[in-house]
């Protein structure tokens, strides 16, 4: 059970459940506080969302796709698909780093981090699989890229972003935007050009 997109109770509901997720994570997350936070009685919660589950998975899509709105008007207007997809990248990881639900997904409080993975981690690879592709395509279609299958290279955008995430800690310091930003230009804009000179044919 979904509402629709412009249904505001719904909208409300979405954002108070964000905002209870994020802050006390999933177990300790109720139909009745979400209600309490939105200002709204009970039975409307359930009239829009009929289980937790339910509103649990639509809470983290709305809060993936309201972070990727705020990514995509950071890169409208730049010249190339590498510079797109680099800032894309960079912005992706400051406004998830921002956004305590999103950030929850990688929490190394186990109560909190384990169901987020397990209910919101592959919705963050679609929906950030789909941005990424949707940049690319953006390129073929202005003439800048050939025609080719954007989606398995803006899957792997979206899985490097996913384990991010994850595992932020690690050898390659991904809190510095420079670092982060050579990581797509020297490792994942290759597979880019490769597929765009075998697109073209090229030896």
């Amino acid at each position: 059970m979904s509402p629709g997109r412009n249904d505001q109770t719904a909208q409300s509901i979405l954002s108070a459940a964000v905002s209870s997720i994020g802050s006390v994570g999933i177990s300790r997350t109720t139909m009745e506080n979400v209600a309490n936070l939105a200002g709204i009685g009970v039975a409307t919660v359930y009239r829009r969302f009929n289980r937790k589950d339910n509103l649990v998975q639509q809470a983290i899509r709305y809060e993936a796709e309201q972070l990727l709105k705020t990514v995509e008007q950071q890169v409208q207007g730049l010249g190339s698909v590498e510079e797109a997809l680099t800032e894309g990248f960079v912005a992706f990881l400051r406004e998830a780093h921002r956004r305590p639900l999103i950030r929850g997904i990688g929490d190394g409080n186990v109560v909190v981090g384990l169901p987020m993975i397990a209910q919101g981690g592959g919705m963050v690879i679609e929906i950030g699989r789909e941005f990424a592709a949707n940049i690319i395509a953006g390129f073929q279609s202005s003439g800048d890229l050939p025609e080719f299958d954007p989606k398995p290279i803006a899957e792997i955008f979206a899985r490097v972003g996913h384990s991010v995430l994850l595992a932020p800690d690690g050898l390659i310091s991904f809190d510095d935007p420079y670092t982060a930003g050579r990581v797509v230009r020297e490792c994942l804009m290759p597979a880019i050009a490769a597929q765009a000179a075998a697109a073209r044919g090229d030896a």
